[in-house]
């Protein structure tokens, strides 16, 4: 059964627009994370359990799975959201958007009989699908809610990292070269 939560990259281009999150965000923002991400690679997430991060690495590798191109994965996104969670999100925010992740573990239970991280592909994609198909509502769900917001946040995060942005994106930030030295010819006058 082909899984409808995969996403080509451009459609997670148009969702992440639609959602609003990238108008959320200081434009250094994500360098900046991903600065502290490349810096303290080794270290474990600050705000989430080791449960609450092995689903936001299943959800992102559902999201955003390798391919031709790396996945979510590949480029660091799981870390990149934990840091983003300790430290650029109010305390507030923080805490509800851990109770919707926590709302998706538990829908995921009373659909399937399992947490999310023990769900076999058939029912996972049952879930996921199920959570996809909420993205374009206006009243969600705990665990709609919270999907949503991890779903940009992922794929926010994908299209920031430094692999995209490099080999996939061909982001040029300073185009040409810079010469120091370089003999600027007379005018005719």
């Amino acid at each position: 059964m082909p899984s409808t939560t995969k996403i080509d990259r451009r459609a997670a281009l148009q969702t992440l627009l639609q959602g609003g999150l990238a108008l959320n965000l200081m434009p250094g923002f994500a360098e900046a994370a991903w600065g502290a991400v490349a810096a303290g690679a080794q270290r474990a997430p600050r705000v989430l359990s080791p449960t609450q991060d092995q689903m936001i690495t299943l959800i992102a590798d559902t999201i955003l799975p390798r391919s031709d191109t790396p996945g979510a994965i590949d480029v660091g996104v799981p870390p990149w959201i934990g840091l983003v969670l300790a430290e650029y999100f109010s305390d507030t925010r923080r805490a509800r958007f851990l109770a919707d992740l926590g709302a998706i573990d538990q829908l995921a239970l009373s659909t399937s009989g399992a947490s999310l991280i023990g769900l076999k592909h058939h029912d996972l994609m049952k879930v996921m699908s199920s959570l996809d198909a909420a993205c374009g509502s206006k009243d969600l769900t705990p665990a709609q809610r919270g999907y949503v917001q991890l779903k940009e946040l992922i794929i926010y995060g994908y299209f920031t990292s430094k692999p995209v942005q490099q080999d996939l994106l061909k982001v040029v930030i300073v185009p040409g070269r810079f010469d120091a030295d370089v003999r600027i010819p007379a005018s005719p006058t």
